[in-house]
């Protein structure tokens, strides 16, 4: 019977060992063939003037033809005309909607004796192994070194119950690739706050922190995708300096660097999605419990092969070489610069939230860093107020000794002095501001709106603004706005009823604090 060809790879195998001093027995031993073999390919690679890296990375049918002669399916016609097409194919087949199917059927219109489909398939893979070496060695993971992270492209969705409608959620995955070990969870889009808040889960999930967190090119972690120097944005510097890590974005076009977490994204279809494919979810924690049941299962399950799951091969080897988590997780921070107001305060967010700043920084411009749940400002880089982060509309939030001490200056400004002052106008006016000094607060939160009545009297008709807080009163509506809309309108629509307008005395419906904020 003929003696079988040594594979390619056995000849690469080879002469890695020859290159690494290995003796002619121990690699006759190893990898199962004779003495006499290991010897003649010692020989032959002795000769060649290419180096061993180099003639590892060279295609088969060349690498074969240099060791054994050829064989006779390379030293055909076809081969030849082939090998002459083969880098054109290799580009085509890199543009978008270009299939092998395609190009072989063209192959096969200019040469009807050419290779058959599954031939012509072979030969191109052979080709692009050869002018693409394998990144395999360059590739190897090692324990607790990377995290990768990833969205999938495909959405699961929950039933809102109080519309009725379906809610689509963003997937985020995250996997330790020397282990294989899978944290999956539904966040509601990829902007910066949920991927944030994800990969702190992540991180708790795995119980330590890799040396490196590796995203994809995802907006939400990377401003500017460049191969070599990424712009990362704020929020992902932040995270990494946190966790005493480095964020090292995938490059771009290079979907060998990102095939273990999209293989992972792949098995979360097979493994989460197709489970749940009939199951209806009321909410996005119902759904990630879900989730999590079912990432469990497929972290514990024996790899193929294997007698270990990728759940025990992380215990083992990854989790001891993590560091350890922070004591405290890591917080989305958000950045403003903003000017104190007279009254001592800066104000932002939706809420239109304030928070007070020591009186001697008034009208100068401070940096504020807040969180979901702190507020910190500075000035010329010192710390000069920390606040608990508020979520009550309008709200202020204030230390005592932040606030204006009543000084010859600020005598002039104060609840008795405004309220004595709209008492000589009308007693109307003073029954408004008397309700904007009864919110609880400290006075000076409030000069500011006193202070924007007084503006609209002095710039409108005397006997109108009278007529306009008499209305505002018998209304129960105080509010600023509503008070210079009535001006603006002349009173339309109230002016009528104007002369049998009593104000009603101090009573429950008189607004307080929340008219004005």
């Amino acid at each position: 019977m003929a003696t079988q060809p040594i594979s390619m790879n056995i000849i690469k195998q080879v002469l890695i060992r020859l290159s690494q001093k290995e003796s002619i027995r121990s690699i006759a031993s190893a990898l199962h063939i004779s003495k006499n073999t290991v010897s003649r390919y010692k020989s032959i690679a002795e000769a060649d003037p290419l180096t061993t890296r180099e003639l590892i990375a060279l295609e088969d049918t060349v690498l074969n033809h240099r060791f054994n002669g050829g064989s006779p399916a390379y030293c055909d016609e076809r081969m030849e005309v082939l090998k002459e097409l083969l880098p054109a194919l290799e580009k085509e087949l890199k543009k978008p909607h270009v299939t092998s199917q395609l190009l072989w059927e063209e192959y096969r219109r200019d040469h009807p004796d050419g290779y058959s489909l599954s031939q012509f398939r072979y030969h191109i893979s052979q080709h692009m192994k050869a002018v693409t070496p394998s990144t395999l060695l360059r590739d190897l993971y090692q324990p607790g070194q990377k995290m990768l992270i990833d969205f999938a492209g495909d959405r699961l969705s929950y039933i809102d119950t109080d519309t009725g409608e379906e809610v689509f959620v963003e997937t985020y995955v995250a996997i330790m690739p020397y282990s294989g070990m899978t944290f999956v969870m539904c966040v509601r889009s990829q902007g910066i706050e949920q991927f944030l808040m994800a990969t702190v889960r992540a991180l708790e999930f795995f119980g330590g922190v890799p040396k490196i967190l590796v995203p994809d090119n995802l907006k939400s972690a990377v401003k500017k995708a460049d191969s070599y120097e990424p712009d990362l944005t704020t929020g992902m510097n932040d995270l990494a300096n946190h966790y005493l890590c480095v964020a090292q974005p995938a490059r771009v076009r290079k979907p060998k660097d990102k095939a273990l977490v999209e293989d992972a994204v792949n098995k979360a279809y097979r493994h989460i999605y197709a489970p749940l494919r009939n199951r209806i979810f009321h909410s996005l924690e119902e759904l990630n419990e879900a989730v999590a049941e079912l990432v469990d299962r497929y972290n514990q399950k024996r790899l193929t092969g294997c007698d270990y799951s990728r759940r025990e091969c992380f215990l083992a080897s990854e989790k001891p070489m993590l560091a350890p988590l922070p004591q405290a997780p890591f917080e989305f921070k958000r950045r403003a610069t903003l000017k104190v107001a007279p009254n001592s305060f800066i104000t932002f967010g939706a809420n239109r939230n304030s928070y007070s700043v020591p009186y001697r920084l008034i009208g100068q411009q401070v940096d504020v860093t807040f969180t979901a749940t702190q507020v910190r400002v500075y000035h010329s880089g010192e710390c000069v107020a920390t606040h608990m982060r508020s979520y009550r509309r309008n709200d202020y939030t204030y230390v005592e000794e932040h606030l204006p001490p009543k000084s010859r200056e600020y005598r002039a400004y104060s609840a008795e002095y405004f309220i004595s002052k709209a008492e000589r106008i009308s007693p109307e006016f003073k029954t408004i501001i008397e309700a904007i000094f009864a919110g609880g607060q400290p006075e000076q939160v409030y000069f500011r709106t006193a202070q924007g009545f007084f503006s609209l009297q002095r710039d409108s008709d005397p006997a109108l603004f009278r007529q306009a807080c008499t209305i505002a009163v018998c209304h129960g509506n105080l509010r600023y706005r509503f008070v210079k809309a009535l001006i603006k309108t002349q009173c339309e629509g109230f002016r009528e009823n104007a002369d049998e307008l009593t104000p009603p005395g101090n009573h429950s419906n008189i607004r307080g604090k929340a008219a004005f904020a």
